[in-house]
């Protein structure tokens, strides 16, 4: 009976200590295809080269889910490219860099450093928050002016580069198209006139161009 309650007291200490040791996760909020770095660092004087591990969770002994996992000699394994331990790594420092940030990265993050002892493991623990990227709408058209068969102007507006934000002030290009197209209008109404206007026949303008000046009479009254 003693046996078993010294086990069950045992049992109930180690996860006491298992509780106080978790260490509170540091919030961060990332945009969705940016990169992050989180920073970790331990003394390699102090401790000596040690075995280092990030994951997704600190786990009771070991990283859950590891991304990135070293020893004495450098990186052990390494889930993809996009995960990288950033610092120098004789001196203790363990960043892990994470490219091209995605939707699904939200959650913890733990760095582990394995050191001698009985619940010695120094920890330190990231909440990431991805939040997704804000498209801009961006208005593209097009609009050619014709006179006559001649093309007087063209105007376009597009964005070419669909990864830089363009902004455009809508009341300001509404009213500077408002007075091109009222412009050309003008100049249409002139020249349409100016198509229909009366011409005087080609022998009636040689006439008058030809024309002598009658002499008058000059009459004299007694």
């Amino acid at each position: 009976c003693s046996g078993r309650m010294a086990f069950a007291l045992l049992r109930w200490n180690l996860l006491l200590m298992l509780s106080v040791s978790q260490p509170s996760a540091l919030a961060f909020q990332v945009t969705e295809g940016s990169s992050v770095v989180l920073s970790c660092q331990y003394s390699v004087k102090l401790h000596g080269l040690s075995h280092v591990c990030w994951g997704r969770d600190c786990g009771t002994f070991w990283c859950n889910d590891i991304l990135v996992q070293t020893d004495d000699h450098g990186v052990t394994s390494r889930l993809s490219d996009r995960y990288r331990l950033i610092g120098d790594i004789l001196s203790g420092q363990m960043d892990l860099g994470i490219q091209k940030i995605q939707r699904t990265d939200s959650g913890t993050y733990c760095c582990r450093v394995d050191i001698d002892g009985l619940f010695n493991d120094k920890k330190v623990s990231y909440t990431l928050k991805v939040l997704k990227v804000e498209t801009v709408t961006v208005w593209a058209f097009s609009a050619v002016l014709l006179l006559k068969g001649v093309c007087l102007c063209r105007v376009q507006f597009e964005d070419p580069l669909p990864s830089i934000t363009l902004q455009v002030n809508i009341p300001v290009l509404s009213l500077s198209l408002s007075l091109l197209l009222l412009l050309v209008g003008a100049l249409s109404l002139l020249a349409v006139k100016r198509n229909f206007s009366p011409k005087e026949p080609r022998h009636i303008i040689y006439e008058i161009r030809t024309r002598r000046p009658v002499e008058e009479n000059i009459y004299t009254l007694e």
